[in-house]
């Protein structure tokens, strides 16, 4: 389903939004009020709308999305970027980063590190962590923000991190292009990935930011074709969405206060 055509968010009031988020970290995050029983899939149809909730779910502090609009990927991410509200908090200190404020780059990666600490996949598999490459380049390079959080998630994770596994073609900046079919065949196929080698596990592939998909699609496209058997899972700091196409209603309510706390001497 397009993640445009879904319900809008069922958002709290205004006047009620602390007390709510505070409900929603807690029954989302498994700190349990005593003789509430509401359950995370009922908060995550509240949040989300009921028709859309089956697409979302929580993994421990990560908001976890089943299916981007482009390929067959899923997402983990810690919230939403809400491009027309610039203003709202956490969107505001996500922009901090990609502007590369040095605070808000300390704050944003420890924020994505401190999500993945409850995050443990069926099976215990080998995990490998990999990063986008900048629209300019042909491989990762250690100071782009993709590449500062997954480096810093894999060694705080004790996960391997592979730098230049992933390489590609140099393409236009896709922020640039005005449609999203031109956004989506700018990344089409230009994605190389070497073998890993030894037993198949999961490959974390880790952007700063998500917006349809694309980049996560195709670089998974070439980790499959050079690695069969691997599974592929994308993450990023945040899920870029607009405000309007929830009809005004589109929150971040469900990020928990302990991943707020990192920011507050971040300002």
């Amino acid at each position: 389903m397009d993640m445009k055509k879904r319900p809008a968010t069922q958002s709290p009031s205004a006047d009620a939004e602390g007390h709510e988020a505070a409900r929603l970290a807690a029954r989302l995050f498994g700190e349990k009020p005593a003789g509430n029983t509401e359950t995370p899939s009922s908060y995550a149809a509240r949040l989300f709308g009921e028709e859309a909730a089956g697409n979302y779910g929580v993994m421990g502090r990560l908001m976890q999305i089943n299916r981007l609009p482009v390929g067959d990927l899923g997402l983990l991410t810690v919230g939403f970027r809400i491009t027309d509200r610039p203003g709202e908090k956490w969107t505001r200190r996500f922009n901090r980063f990609k502007r590369g404020e040095p605070s808000a780059a300390r704050a944003a990666t420890r924020t994505f590190c401190a999500a993945f600490e409850d995050f443990l996949p069926p099976g215990n598999p080998r995990i490998v962590v990999v990063s986008s490459v900048s629209s300019g380049q042909n491989i990762a390079q250690h100071d782009t923000p993709a590449s500062t959080l997954a480096s810093a998630l894999a060694r705080s994770r004790g996960w391997e991190w592979l730098p230049h596994h992933i390489t590609k073609d140099r393409h236009p900046r896709i922020s640039g292009l005005a449609s999203a079919a031109e956004r989506d065949a700018t990344v089409d196929g230009v994605y190389l990935a070497a073998a890993i080698g030894g037993d198949p596990g999961l490959v974390l592939v880790v952007d700063d930011f998500c917006t349809r998909g694309a980049t996560l699609a195709d670089i998974a496209r070439a980790i499959r074709e050079s690695n069969p058997g691997w599974k592929v899972q994308g993450a990023s700091l945040a899920k870029a969405e607009r405000a309007a196409f929830w009809k005004g209603k589109l929150t971040n309510a469900h990020i928990p206060d302990v991943l707020d706390a990192v920011w507050r001497g971040a300002r």
